[in-house]
């Protein structure tokens, strides 16, 4: 990072002292407890900023900026915390973490338009709460983790599920961004940079929104995005299919990524499913079923698809190797039987089997998500998205990874599992799953839900198996690089600026400069 060489002398007491009055003395905190939660994700530790500072404005923001820059301090971005690539850690002791939790407003739904403008740390949850009063909801509507997840956070990483089956990844369904950048400027990414424009229309001109976009926040702070809405769906409902064989379901994804004929697409291996269907609870599966229950859309409906799941159980996971399973949508009953019809003609040798994962995908969206294995072991996900054309090899190649860490990750208890979903006009997201026990940090404290409090063991450090955790993690990325595989949530983790061709790199670097000439918005991230 460039500092000013007055930064030596500038009084850190003085300078928080001045966020306070920016934010008020509720919106910055210095305690050690704080410090630590939010210079952590999923898995890595950063060093302690000099405060956790949450404006409650784009105003706030501006001075924000002004003040650091003139003091030399590195300004590091947290939106939702549901990271595992090193995306916001702070690096270095003179910094601050911003925390967009005050930054949450939803400043206008235009029905009629067809877009909202929701600030950045505004939920995915609490958005399409919002949006359903209305009828709508966003083309691209959240990750799994939108409990948690804020707008911003994921707008900057790159996401997807919700809507990934027709709409792709979160950045295509972005009109507009409000961008601060490094020097204070507020910029407007769409139609509504233009004086008199609404944000109505990302195509008006170059297209400077998907400048922003996945820019893991090195390009400017994100205050406020506009999205696309559209009606939510009449028709919901569900298929699933059990497969012994990879590349005969990967093949199942490309036919129905080519087509858009799920919303959301998304597969498993056996142990990802026994696993998210947790032990057997009948009052737990009675909840579950009720949810279901009230998403079919009528009481007829909700009792033959409760009945159905109960009659199944959990039978169709015992011996299955990978399951894969999608939401279905449709504007009437003829529309949703066509396409269901359609994908049960690509299936291939998949077998049919209870469709009990999307329909609790769609009655209970956005969980309360662990962030630990429910026995309380510490987890990373890592992974690559990969062209269609990619997957066989890359999956032969993969397995032998793991055929040579095998020894060596039982010696030391850590375990990898596969999750894999569909992102329409994409591939194939490809993500292993670690699993192994150690020690919880403060993150994992924090934001462990309820119904797992007091459930879990405590296991002591285990550096061996976070050390080997690093090196497959390693071995890894190198692998999907050798496959021409690519990455959402780029942070610190995955190659990225050292990997541009000379002419996208040097553009890319440019922008750097000309928005943040002094390097201090979260500095380091895409390898900048």
């Amino acid at each position: 990072m460039e500092l000013e060489t007055e930064t030596a002398n500038t009084d850190d007491g003085s300078l928080v002292k001045r966020l306070a009055m920016i934010c008020g003395s509720d919106g910055v905190s210095t305690t050690p407890a704080d410090l630590r939660y939010f210079s952590q994700d999923l898995f890595f530790d950063g060093d302690l900023p000099l405060a956790v500072v949450s404006p409650g404005g784009t105003d706030a923001v501006v001075e924000i900026i002004h003040l650091c820059r003139a003091s030399g301090i590195a300004i590091f971005l947290r939106g939702g915390g549901m990271s595992y690539t090193k995306a916001f850690q702070p690096e270095g002791n003179r910094s601050i973490m911003l925390d967009f939790s005050r930054l949450n407003k939803i400043r206008d739904i235009a029905v009629d338009d067809g877009h909202v403008t929701v600030e950045a740390g505004c939920t995915w949850a609490a958005l399409d709460a919002a949006l359903a009063k209305h009828d709508r909801r966003a083309r691209f509507w959240g990750p799994m983790s939108g409990g948690t997840a804020t707008v911003g956070g994921s707008l900057s990483q790159g996401t997807v599920t919700f809507g990934s089956g027709t709409t792709g990844a979160s950045a295509n369904a972005v009109k507009s961004f409000e961008i601060v950048s490094g020097t204070g400027e507020i910029i407007h990414s769409g139609s509504d940079g233009s004086a008199g424009l609404t944000p109505f229309n990302r195509n008006f001109g170059p297209d400077m929104t998907g400048l922003f976009a996945n820019d893991a926040g090195a390009l400017g702070i994100k205050t406020a995005a506009t999205m696309e809405i559209e009606p939510r769906p009449a028709m919901v409902s569900g298929l699933s299919f059990a497969y012994d064989d990879f590349d005969t379901m990967a093949k199942l994804f490309a036919d129905l990524s080519a087509r858009r004929l799920a919303s959301e697409m998304i597969a498993m291996d056996g142990d990802v499913a026994r696993q998210n269907a947790g032990p057997a609870n009948l009052v737990e599966d009675a909840k579950a079923m009720w949810r279901i229950g009230k998403a079919a859309g009528n009481p007829v409906s909700a009792v033959e698809r409760m009945i159905r799941i109960a009659m199944a159980g959990r039978r169709f996971l015992d011996k299955a190797k990978y399951t894969a399973h999608f939401v279905v949508e449709g504007r009437d009953r003829a529309e949703l039987k066509s396409r269901i019809d359609a994908i049960r003609g690509f299936a291939g040798t998949g077998s049919e089997i209870v469709n009990t994962v999307p329909l609790m995908t769609r009655a209970d969206p956005f969980p309360s998500l662990p962030v630990t294995h429910p026995d309380g072991r510490r987890m990373l996900p890592v992974h690559t998205v990969l062209p269609h054309s990619a997957l066989h090899q890359f999956h032969r190649d993969y397995c032998d990874l793991k055929s040579r860490f095998a020894n060596r990750m039982q010696q030391v208890n850590v375990t990898i599992a596969e999750f894999f979903a569909g992102v329409s006009g994409i591939g194939l997201l490809y993500e292993p799953v670690f699993y192994w026990p150690d020690a919880l940090q403060e993150y994992h404290h924090r934001m462990t839900p309820d119904y797992l409090e007091g459930q879990m063991p405590e296991y002591p450090e285990n550096a061996a198996a976070r050390k080997l955790v690093e090196e497959i993690v390693a071995d890894f990325v190198a692998l999907a690089h050798d496959h021409g595989g690519s990455h959402f949530q780029i942070g610190r983790l995955y190659p990225f600026a050292e990997n541009r061709e000379q002419g996208a790199g040097d553009l890319l670097r440019d922008l750097k400069k000309r928005l943040d000439p002094d390097n201090i918005i979260n500095p380091g991230a895409l390898g900048l």
